[in-house]
């Protein structure tokens, strides 16, 4: 056996040991990174609806977020059923896990109902 054969199978040897060690670690790594890692850092500005109060003058929309969420004191949002837009809503009180909105606006025949998805009106300029 010569040597540059000998130093060939090293290399070899040398070169799937450390393929091998790299495919292991980054199978380690992935199993030990956090959840928040694959999160936005930016608040989503969604809330689930959790309720409807009905009262005298206008119904209360009470949602599953707040300020954590994004959703603010006077934010208009936009009601959604899967990809339908269904009305729109005023943020009337935000607490940091819930809030409440006052409703602005109803596509005919609609009613916002339990876990519609209420989302942030935002103004884009060109």
């Amino acid at each position: 056996m010569s040597f540059a054969s000998t130093l060939r199978q090293i290399k070899l040897l040398c070169l799937l040991a450390l393929s091998g060690a790299v495919l292991s670690s980054s199978l380690i790594v992935e199993a030990e990174r956090p959840n928040f890692v694959k999160e936005t850092i930016f608040s989503p500005n969604t809330a689930t609806v959790a309720s409807i109060v009905p009262s005298l003058n206008a119904d209360i929309v009470i949602l599953d977020g707040g300020l954590v969420q994004g959703l603010r004191h006077g934010m208009v949002c936009s009601i959604n059923r899967g990809f339908l837009s269904i009305g729109e809503l005023i943020i009337i009180e935000s607490r940091s896990e819930c809030s409440a909105g006052l409703i602005l606006e109803l596509v005919e025949d609609a009613t916002i109902q339990k876990g519609d998805i209420a989302r942030v009106k935002v103004i884009t300029t060109i």
